[in-house]
């Protein structure tokens, strides 16, 4: 199997490309990492250099692999932080290549735009584009609580309104819909409310002691998320794999203030605490 990975690259830390292509290879899955950009590092580090590299560049690069004839081997296309509207229009046209030649073949977009309690972190240009372009090409959309409520345009104080806000998702396009940093009300653990074509799950894991997690966490669940849907198209199986190794790999990064992805690795293929989703209670009835 092959993924095509658009996201940022750092040289020091683990967000972007750098917390997704190696945890992809650790499975068994070729990567054909193209980068966005390449900082020094996250661009919360004081005194970061680096430079952007734009739509053209996405599409310069996405068109040299279709002139080799390569695309019809790309089995999902994983897309994260978008710069601006225009690259993420670039990242769409990598999509709808990769479809043409491969129909079978999945897009996983993460839709980065924020977080409570900051907000939005992104160009104005992105949310709309998030919303009216991006979620209708994808098969799977993984938004955090912040992002899932801007994508709705309603709020998420329960899984009643989870629900509600998963199929407003689901109307613009995407068959599976993940909101992580999920916690219903009176729920002291954290964890994922996941709906595959309606089909309400949740899974919780305890909190571990982070004042806010490492940079990188959504970008890594969801390259674990779509290396182990790649692998088995079970989307709660998925799901618990994924969450399992995210918990693994968070647990052995406190205190380090940057994901340990190679030093937990063994946890991407064997977690070695396993937690499994529940069918939601709306679901039961």
């Amino acid at each position: 199997m092959t993924v095509l990975s658009i996201q940022s690259h750092v040289v020091r830390g683990r967000v972007g490309n750098r917390s997704a292509v190696f945890p992809l290879e650790r499975m068994g899955i070729d990567v054909w990492p193209l980068n966005t950009v390449q900082f020094s590092s996250h661009t919360g580090t004081p005194g970061w250099k680096g430079a952007s590299f734009g739509a053209d560049h996405v599409a310069d690069i996405v068109g040299a692999l279709d002139g080799l004839g390569a695309l019809g081997s790309c089995d999902a296309v994983l897309s994260g932080y978008v710069g601006d509207a225009d690259t993420g229009r670039s990242i769409l046209g990598a999509v709808r290549a990769v479809k043409r030649d491969n129909p079978s073949a999945l897009y996983c977009c993460d839709p980065v735009m924020g977080d409570k309690p900051a907000g939005f972190y992104v160009r104005p240009d992105v949310p709309g584009f998030m919303a009216r372009e991006a979620c209708p090409a994808a098969d799977i959309v993984i938004p955090n609580l912040f992002e899932s409520e801007v994508l709705a345009g309603s709020v998420v104080n329960n899984l009643a309104d989870a629900e509600r806000v998963t199929a407003a998702i689901h109307e613009l396009g995407p068959r599976v819909v993940i909101i992580t940093s999920f916690s219903p009300p009176g729920e002291e653990r954290t964890g994922f409310y996941l709906s595959d074509s309606g089909k309400p799950w949740t899974l919780m894991t305890p909190r571990l002691p982070f004042a806010s997690p490492p940079k990188g966490s959504g970008d890594l669940f969801s390259a674990l998320f779509l290396g182990n849907y790649l692998k088995n198209r079970d989307a709660p199986s998925a799901l618990g794999k994924a969450a399992s190794s995210l918990f693994a790999i968070l647990e052995a990064s406190q205190g380090s203030g940057c994901l340990a992805v190679v030093q937990a690795q063994e946890s991407i293929e064997k977690p070695p605490r396993l937690f499994e989703a529940a069918m939601a209670y709306k679901a039961r009835r």
